[in-house]
């Protein structure tokens, strides 16, 4: 059944498409064990293609994205796993500061485009990794501004093949959400609305923030961005800190101890490492504060389900 549907999937794409691949070499954790299958499609229209068979043929669909803001379990994943990952090439300049730009592209890649064609406004989302479908669907963002300050609209396409264009008012945009969450519909591009800048000045910019993020987070080593949600009126990382959970441990994922809201995984962590240590890190932060940490990274459910404490 497996070789089968690959087969099919070969026929109707031309991305990569990948038997029993560990999910470690595909995920920012470097964890995961084998999706049954991983697909990696060119552009959109590609990853529509492999959307609608999954459905049509009713075998589990699971988007990584670009593989970061993810926890793959140990046990790999059943059916078939999308990792959209297109080049530059999926954006395309509109006129009048409005950009198209494909779902796969890399939020870091975009800004910098933006930033050589002389618009700005994506200058808060320069160094965050991952794609602009996953940066939608969670409303991505930094203390300086969050997609839904240049979000226009968004096209998708649902299970039973409808497209439609999402108005950014109809999106029920907030702090890490967006309706989008609460749907099975395909992201397949987004129309963003910049301004004008120097093309220099706005390349000095970014490559700043990209100093600065390098600094300050633990970039050099594999992680998946920030663990936890800001709880309202305070940081996740100055709770977890004080709660004494830097350089807290369990098997080969360690908090951080350049940012507390960081995981790392030094030694050949596993999924299960991860999981456990957030649990810990929620344990002892809400029996300090109070304050129950909401997750910001997002399991992917396993062969048995994973459990986050």
């Amino acid at each position: 059944m497996i070789k089968k549907t690959a087969a099919d999937l070969s026929g109707i794409i031309s991305g990569e498409v990948l038997i029993s691949e560990p999910l470690s070499r595909h995920t920012t954790y470097k964890v995961g064990g084998e999706a049954d299958i991983l697909v990696c499609p060119e552009n959109s229209e590609e990853a529509a293609q492999v959307y609608l068979y999954a459905y049509e043929k009713e075998i589990p669909l699971t988007m990584i994205g670009w593989g970061s803001n993810v926890i793959a379990p140990d046990d790999g994943m059943e059916g078939i796993v999308l990792k959209m990952k297109n080049p530059s090439a999926g954006i395309r300049n509109l006129g009048e500061g409005v950009i198209e730009v494909e779902a796969g592209v890399n939020l870091i890649d975009l800004a910098k485009h933006t930033a050589g064609e002389g618009l700005s406004g994506l200058e808060p989302v320069a160094g965050i990794p991952g794609t602009v479908g996953g940066a939608v669907m969670m409303n991505a963002g930094t203390n300086e501004g969050d997609m839904s300050c240049v979000l226009v609209s968004v096209d998708v396409i649902t299970p039973a093949g409808r497209r439609y264009k999402i108005e950014k008012r109809d999106m029920s945009l907030g702090y890490r959400r967006s309706m989008f969450k609460q749907t099975d519909w395909l992201i397949l591009s987004a129309r963003m609305s910049l301004s004008k800048g120097d093309p220099l000045e706005l390349g000095r910019n970014i490559d700043s923030i990209l100093r600065e993020r390098m600094r300050k987070f633990p970039l050099d080593e594999a992680n998946a961005g920030s663990v936890f949600k800001r709880p309202p009126g305070d940081y996740a990382g100055r709770l977890i800190e004080k709660a004494g959970c830097k350089g807290l441990r369990i098997g080969g994922a360690v908090v951080s101890e350049r940012h507390a809201n960081f995981i790392v995984n030094s030694e050949n962590a596993t999924a299960d490492d991860i999981i456990r240590l957030i649990a810990e890190v929620r344990r002892k932060v809400y029996t300090m504060s109070g304050i129950y940490l909401e997750l910001e990274q997002i399991p992917l459910a396993g062969r048995t389900e994973l459990k986050t404490g």
